[in-house]
Order: C-alpha cells, then structure tokens, then sequence
C-alpha cells in the first residue's frame, strides 16, 4: 500500500505535486524552445538532482548554479555542463574550474569575471572559459555599463583567458520594461565582444523568473551566431507568492502557465484562543524572506479520510512564525481550526524553503508518496 502523507509520515514535511513537476518542467522547456533559446536553469533553486535531471532529460543545455560549492555537487551528480552564475576569485576554486576538462573532455563549466581582478585571479589558473558579467547602476553584481563590460572582455582575453560572451542579470530591476531596456543594452555588448570570442557561437546570459519574457523581446534580433542561454530557476516548482504575481505566464497566458508544486504540511497544536491557532511549522521549515506562508487547505481531523477544505480568501492568515510556530489568525468565517487539523501551505520564493529540507516528497494527486528526492547543499 502507498504511504500517505498525512497517515503515514511525520510532520511538518514540504512536499512536491509531482502533476505540477511533469507540466512546469514541459511547459519551460517548451517556452524556451519556441523561443529559440538554450536553458540551463537555476539548480541552486532546490539544489536536488533528480530536479535537475528532469529538466536536462527534457533538453536544458545543462545548470547554472551560484557557487563552485554548488558545481562541484552538480558535478558529483553528472551535470557537466555547468555555469557559475558568480565571478570566481578563490584558488582553490579555479582549480577546481580548470581541472574539469583534464577529466572530461566534453566538460562545459564557464563561470563570470566582473573586475580586473577577477580577470587576473582567473588568469592564473590558464586558458579558462569565462563570460563578462555587465550590470546596471544600483544593481548587483556586475560592471556598471555594456562599455565597460566591452574593455574587460578585451582584458580578459588580453590575460589569456577564454572570452565566451557576456551575462547580466535583469531580475533586480522593477518590472519588464526596466528590464527590456537593459537587456538590449547588454545585447549591443554582445555584438561588440563577438570579435574577441574565439568559439564558434557567442553566449548571452540571462538569468530571472520573473521578467523572462522582456529577456526573449530584446533579444528578438540577435545576431545568428548569438545563443542566448536562460537561467530561470524557479519555473519548475513555482510558487504562491513572489514569482506568482511576476511569472511571465500571467502577463502571456498564451505561452503556457505554471503551477505551484510546493506544499508545506503542518499539524495544529493549539487553539488557546478565538481567532487565534498554532500549528507546528516555523521560519526552520518554511521560507519567509519574500512574504509569509500562504493557506492553501485545512483538513479536519488531520487524517487521509479528511476532506480538504479551501478557506475563503484572507479567513485564515499566516501572521507571525517563530523558529517551529506558525501563528493563524482566523475571522468569522473561516473554517473551524482545531489541535490536530492539518493545514498545508503554499510558500513565497521557492530558494528559501528547499534549503530546509535535506528530503522532501514528491506526492500523486490523491496525496499518496511516489518518491523521496534529495537535496545535496553544502
């Protein structure tokens, strides 16, 4: 017999809907497909390979992931495509970098210089695959215009380093036309780098899940030698919160439409007053850096025979959590909640609630376990 979730293991767990996984995963790779684009979507998002797997077995050209720390784990796992959406300056760490081809000839593992001495730190360790990381004033990592990302292009290769093209990053930026905007100035870069890039295709990175689609407007007239490679990490298991109100799909519902795969479970453990219940899940085991849990269902009872009940939007409210407390603030018209009801929430930012769980299960639509998948942060 299936295990299921709320007769059969401990709580408070994060789950995954695995309906939701199969359709986000087709629905990107789709996207980016019809596109014309290359994906290497945002491992550090979830940091598990068998996500990772999922969207490579579909045709992503490899990960990206934030630190060598991280690349060394997708490395371990048999990601060898691999880009370090960071400027590298330690050691221990382009040597790492520079060792991946010694053992596989086929290996892909570029990462970002940002500064001259980036660029030197790099140099040092040979011929190494790098892209000129160009920002925008205010913004975060980065040179601060596309002319500037153009003279450190022609330093490094200057230092012996392999140019591959240029990156940025547009999800720091207000909204898609912000967006727009700076992409096209980072693409005019590109075509300026072009000469110095000795491969036969010049990569442009791009990185967010929130303004994607300006990402695929100003690229519109790349040139033909220009691959544009995205890093959108978040599409895979989306959200209820941050990327739901900016995901690209609800400007362009044509394109496709994404689903929120993650559901924290959490057992009520004490309702010590009216309009006020407690349940067993904290800031240890769900993420609140971009906005508080959200209630999806309460099941009375806590039980697989319970039935789920879906409150009446703003009825049941995440207002406060503790290190393991979640604090409910309830109205008139809410469903009763109880010691012993479950309540399963829906989370904000997905990169700040996997990072908690060193397991987490992936459910069938009746709520039953179809697999334990793994997480490997380091």
């Amino acid at each position: 017999m299936p295990k299921h979730v709320l007769d059969d293991v401990l709580l408070p767990v994060m789950t995954l809907r695995e309906s939701a996984l199969e359709s986000n995963a087709a629905v990107m790779q789709a996207y980016v497909e019809r596109h014309g684009l290359l994906f290497a979507p945002h491992m550090k998002t979830h940091m598990a390979p068998a996500l990772a797997r999922r969207q490579t077995d579909l045709g992503a050209w490899g990960v990206t992931v934030a630190s060598v720390q991280q690349a060394v784990a997708a490395w371990d796992h048999g990601f060898h495509r691999i880009l370090v959406a960071n400027e590298v300056l330690d050691p221990a760490g382009l040597a790492w970098i520079a060792r991946r081809r010694e053992l596989d000839a086929g290996a892909d593992v570029l990462f970002q210089v940002d500064s001259a001495a980036g660029v030197a730190a790099a140099a040092d360790h040979g011929p190494l695959p790098v892209l000129v990381e160009i920002g925008f004033p205010g913004g975060r990592t980065g040179v601060r215009s596309p002319a500037d990302g153009v003279a450190l292009a022609r330093a490094a290769r200057s230092a012996g380093l392999e140019v591959r093209g240029v990156t940025g990053y547009e999800g720091g930026l207000p909204g898609p036309d912000e967006a727009r905007e700076y992409v096209r100035g980072v693409l005019a870069a590109t075509a300026a780098v072009r000469p110095l890039v000795t491969a036969t295709r010049t990569l442009l990175s791009m990185g967010g899940s929130a303004w994607f689609d300006a990402v695929v407007d100003a690229v519109a007239d790349r040139p033909d030698d220009v691959d544009v490679l995205l890093r959108s990490g978040a599409s895979l298991t989306h959200d209820d919160g941050f990327y739901a109100e900016r995901t690209p799909f609800a400007r362009h519902p044509e394109e496709g439409r994404l689903e929120a795969a993650i559901r924290v479970w959490g057992r009520v453990t004490s309702a010590p007053e009216p309009g006020l219940a407690l349940v067993a899940v904290g800031k240890r085991d769900i993420s609140f850096d971009e906005g508080l849990p959200v209630v999806r269902e309460v099941r009375p009872g806590g039980t697989a025979r319970a039935r789920p009940v879906t409150p009446v939007p703003g009825s049941v409210t995440v207002t406060r959590l503790d290190d393991q407390h979640c604090y409910l603030r309830t109205t008139p018209d809410a469903p009763a909640v109880a010691p012993g009801d479950v309540v399963v929430f829906g989370v904000s930012h997905p990169c700040t609630v996997f990072d908690k769980w060193r397991e987490v299960l992936v459910l069938a639509d009746d709520d039953t376990v179809l697999d334990t998948i793994e997480t490997v942060f380091r």
